[in-house]
């Protein structure tokens, strides 16, 4: 029998192989299940690359030693001003989230900015699909240009912005 924190499984459909073994998992789970299952088949979403990764650290660590910041505190005021904005627009529940968050605002200041800045914390490039990443990257590239700064690309990370 299934309980419901069992946790889900995921497969991507990357070759027969993998295929195979998951129409196995779906018959097995549902013979072991007096529970109805649900199963959602969707394309899969690209996370940002290891290389969008690499090329953002170096532009991090780039701005904050124009500014003197800690790199921490670049990356966190780069996700604040960027991709906070991106998985906004792109996520209705990150969004629900925030418009709850922000309801705190005129309530309770203190609070509010506490866990405003606990979800910025935890707002991650990790989420950022390739199409988010490469926004977030245009976003922080103009960003330090108006301020008078222009970052600059490593050879080996040239590709990554064509």
């Amino acid at each position: 029998m299934t309980s419901s924190k069992t946790k889900p499984l995921y497969f991507r459909l990357v070759n027969d192989e993998v295929r195979d073994n998951c129409i196995k998992a779906l018959f097995m789970a549902q013979q072991d299940s007096d529970e109805v299952l649900e199963v959602v088949i969707q394309p899969a979403k690209r996370k940002r690359s290891l290389a969008q990764n690499r090329l953002y650290w170096k532009w991090v660590s780039q701005w904050a030693e124009h500014t003197g910041d800690s790199e921490q505190r670049a990356h966190h005021i780069f996700k604040y001003k960027f991709l906070v904005t991106i998985f906004y627009r792109d996520d209705a529940q990150y969004a629900a989230m925030c418009d709850s968050v922000k309801v705190l605002k005129s309530m309770d200041r203190e609070h509010y900015d506490k866990i405003s800045a606990h979800v910025i914390r935890q707002t991650s490039t990790t989420d950022a699909s390739v199409k988010q990443m490469t926004d977030y990257l245009d976003q922080i590239e103009r960003y330090c240009y108006a301020n008078d700064f222009t970052l600059t690309i490593p050879d080996e990370l040239k590709w990554v912005r064509d």
